[in-house]
């Protein structure tokens, strides 16, 4: 292929058949994908003659760390996207993404779904600048003063917030879409993954395979998503069990924190051999891949002896022993749709409040 044309991610995912995620990270040395796959990246990205872009800031939104005040309320990340400047004459304009710090550094969903956010804008010739508001969400933090607000298109928060940073994010003025979340009193557009579709979905499965006792793993204190997959399993067990009169559906609320795995373990130590269920539907994939890991050390055969099933389809889950059955969820598409939402607000600021679900796949693999 000819050096003088610029090659870009997505050739060199082609080439090799992996997601642009996959090249994004191994590329930027972040984690989430092998040694392996990491090394035969940059082989290819060599070999077809890729360049990294280069660093670019828009006039109107300089980096954090020539902005005074941005250490004491928000962390900001300016992108200026794989364009080059001339490739897009309104690059100065941008979007604001808001976006927790932890959500910033968790690679199997949360990264992929600013991937296509980030996609969706550079396409728009947008350039983004990401930020995580803290404390109480005062409007210096929510759309900080060295931003040329005249150049700033829209905002996406992604993820939950506290309905007062909502607040705030609804009175800078700038048309604004929430990203996987739903708050009815903010008066405003969401695009999120349908959990209770997605839930209903592998309980539905797990009941076609013959299960009647469940476990639901995961906590609906954890957030919106997680009271949502609750819920829909839920009811798909309770709508079934009501016509079978049979069945039985335990909870078990581990916390989704610091030391859940700790907690998962010594939940599952304290289960007699005879107590196992049928099938274990855990919160999401990471829940669902460590508990794979605990009942394999326990000599507890899956799917012969109890099945186990996750929701969100990150890539670890092709790599769990079994492979995980799961529910796949949008990540990249979800950002995408998204900017798409957001354009609509922008062309159409009058019109009613519009709440999208995207519709999840079920992923049958060993596991169930």
């Amino acid at each position: 292929m000819s050096r003088g044309k610029k090659i870009t991610m997505q050739q060199i995912a082609d080439r090799l058949q992996v997601s642009k995620y996959t090249v994004s990270q191994s590329l930027s040395g972040k984690s989430g994908v092998s040694e392996a796959t990491r090394q035969k990246v940059l082989d290819t990205a060599k070999a077809m003659g890729y360049s990294p872009p280069e660093a670019r800031l828009s006039r109107s939104a300089p980096r954090a760390a020539e902005s005074p005040g941005t250490a004491a309320g928000i962390q900001a990340i300016v992108d200026g996207g794989e364009q080059r400047a001339t490739d897009a004459p309104g690059h100065e304009r941008f979007v604001v993404i808001w976006m927790s710090r932890g959500h910033l550094e968790e690679p199997m969903y949360w990264q992929r779904v600013l991937s296509g956010i980030q996609e969706g804008c550079r396409s728009r010739g947008w350039g983004t600048v990401v930020l995580s508001p803290m404390g109480e969400g005062r409007q210096e933090d929510i759309l900080p003063p060295y931003l040329n607000r005249s150049l700033c298109v829209g905002g996406l928060a992604v993820g939950a917030f506290p309905l007062r940073h909502l607040t705030a994010m609804k009175r800078t003025g700038i048309p604004v879409v929430l990203v996987d979340h739903q708050e009815p009193f903010s008066g405003l557009d969401s695009v999120a993954n349908d959990n209770i579709a997605a839930a209903r979905m592998i309980a539905g499965a797990l009941l076609d395979h013959g299960c009647r006792r469940f476990i639901f793993v995961g906590s609906e204190k954890f957030s919106v998503s997680f009271r949502e997959r609750w819920l829909g399993c839920r009811s798909a067990l309770e709508q079934m069990f009501s016509l079978r009169k049979a069945g039985e559906l335990r909870r078990w609320n581990v916390p989704y924190s610091r030391e859940w795995e700790g907690d998962l373990d010594a939940r599952l130590g304290r289960l007699k051999e005879e107590d196992l269920p049928d099938a274990f539907l855990c919160a999401n994939d990471d829940i669902a891949i460590a508990l794979l890991s605990m009942l394999r050390a326990r000599g507890v055969a899956v799917p012969d002896r109890c099945r186990v099933a996750g929701i969100d389809n990150i890539e670890g889950s092709t790599r769990s022993q079994p492979p995980l059955t799961t529910v796949d969820l949008g990540k990249e598409v979800l950002g995408q749709r998204a900017v798409e939402a957001l354009e609509r607000r922008i062309k159409m600021p009058h019109s009613s409040v519009e709440r999208v679900g995207l519709v999840p796949g079920l992923v049958l693999r060993s596991s169930v």
